[in-house]
């Protein structure tokens, strides 16, 4: 019988990320789209199509809930309300502060708070968490196991990396666009790097929906 309190392991742990970012960037394009009619860029990350918050959502959502398997439907749709809608609350509260910027804001609709969360996807959080710790997870788990070690654990390295670089760069990127609004000139080399690479211009175009806070 499966070890429902399996420990997760690093590796999956990077996987986990690549998974909930691409779902994440597929299903945010897709609601704009049927919701406004538009195509828009939703990408999170300088490079790919990822949006980082999902990723670091599902690994949160599958580190806590895993402990939770066994519990009921509504104990875990409750739990996975909670978790979500903590997380969602201070992603946006940490990208504010340490960023300088934000992505989503629900002041135009009823039942938020503070603009950070939202009650309809508050309750979809739990929903998502139930179904991602009953069944995405054992079938990723599932999956994993059939696949060469050799050419996983190559895979996962490569994707590591470029995962991590990728977040630092758009991190950095974020923080001198914030900057730059608030007249902040690059007080170092790898900022004034930075500003070089990804302009103003071009961080409107790859992030359309981010926000710079002025102060």
């Amino acid at each position: 019988m499966e070890n429902k309190k399996e420990k997760t392991k690093v590796s999956e742990l990077v996987w986990l990320f690549v998974i909930g970012c691409l779902v994440g960037f597929v299903l945010e394009t897709l609601w704009h789209f049927f919701k406004n009619g538009e195509w828009i860029n939703k990408q999170g990350l300088l490079y790919g199509p990822f949006k980082p918050i999902y990723g670091f959502g599902l690994i949160f959502v599958v580190l806590v809930m895993n402990n939770y398997r066994e519990k009921k439907f509504w104990q875990k749709f409750i739990i996975g309300v909670i978790l979500g809608s903590a997380f969602e609350y201070f992603g946006s509260l940490f990208q504010e502060y340490i960023f300088g910027t934000s992505t989503w804001n629900y002041s135009h609709f009823n039942f938020n708070i503070g603009g950070r969360i939202y009650l309809p996807y508050c309750l979809a959080w739990g929903v998502i968490a139930v179904f991602c710790v009953d069944v995405i997870y054992p079938l990723f788990k599932k999956l994993i196991n059939k696949v060469n070690k050799k050419f996983y654990k190559i895979t996962t390295i490569i994707i590591a990396i470029f995962m991590i670089i990728n977040v630092s760069l758009t991190a950095l990127a974020s923080i001198r666009y914030s900057d730059r609004a608030n007249n902040n000139a690059a007080t170092n080399t790898v900022f004034k790097v930075i500003d070089e690479l990804y302009p103003d211009e071009y961080m409107q175009v790859k992030f359309p929906k981010m926000k710079v806070i002025t102060k």
